[in-house]
């Protein structure tokens, strides 16, 4: 009974110490993979970011914003975020974040000439399994409107 007792002990230590290597050994992802994100146009008036946090992985909605590069004839008049889920951030308190792919919607002001923009989309989200935050992230896409 004792050699079973003893054996069953050691069983349970190897997978907690293989459990804390694995652990240990998890490297965070690529922030294009912790965070797809997908540009396209769906009007002439409007533009489609679809954000995909990995499993695991958050954005910080107050950290997800648009901007122009290089403008001309065209601004940005709205841009739609979906309601987040709520959580108490231990640096930035109560944040609204988004753990599930979210669609916002970019409305533009944009004159019939203007047929080419660069959109600046800029995020920042953390891992939250193994405690990571990710920098700011800045992508860049070139878009034609019909």
């Amino acid at each position: 009974m004792i050699k079973l007792k003893r054996a069953a002990l050691a069983a349970i230590q190897i997978l907690l110490l293989q459990a804390a290597v694995a652990l240990a050994a998890e490297e965070p992802l690529p922030p294009d993979q912790a965070f797809k994100l997908k540009v396209s146009v769906r009007s002439s008036n409007t533009v489609i970011a679809e954000f995909t946090p990995a499993k695991g992985h958050y954005l910080y909605k107050n950290k997800t914003f648009f901007a122009l590069k290089n403008p001309s004839g065209v601004l940005i008049r709205e841009v739609r975020l979906p309601p987040g889920e709520v959580k108490n951030d231990p640096f930035f308190g109560s944040m609204e974040i988004y753990k599930k792919p979210i669609q916002v919607e970019i409305i533009l002001d944009r004159t019939p000439k203007a047929k080419r923009l660069t959109l600046l989309a800029n995020y920042q989200g953390c891992n939250e399994k193994i405690g990571v935050c990710y920098p700011p992230q800045q992508k860049s896409f070139d878009l034609a409107f019909p």
